[in-house]
């Protein structure tokens, strides 16, 4: 069996190497998940459906929206909150607040 030599400096152009191919792979996946989903934080997202955060806690609660546990953070997808939408009825009440 052949040994291997290797200097300290063939070690730092591998660890060089073996970390721009994770980088890339980590940077190709996050866009695709970007790509793919648009998420919106609690905030955003009851901003956007002009609510307050504990009717939107409500909502996810009752079923209505669905969040997810994400790096500890509840995020809504954008798409799923379109969904959401399309079958509310919206009816205007005196004295609320307007969006």
């Amino acid at each position: 069996m052949e040994k291997l030599h290797l200097t300290s400096e063939d070690l730092k152009a591998i660890r060089r190497e073996i970390k721009n191919i994770f980088k890339a792979g980590c940077e190709y996946s996050i866009k695709k998940e970007v790509k793919e989903q648009i998420y919106l934080s609690r905030k955003d997202t009851a901003e956007q459906l002009c609510v307050s955060l504990p009717t939107l806690h409500e909502w996810t609660k009752t079923g209505i929206l669905k969040a997810y546990r994400i790096g500890g953070r509840v995020l809504y997808k954008l798409s799923e909150i379109h969904e959401a939408c399309s079958g509310v009825k919206v009816t205007i009440k005196r004295g609320g607040q307007s969006c």
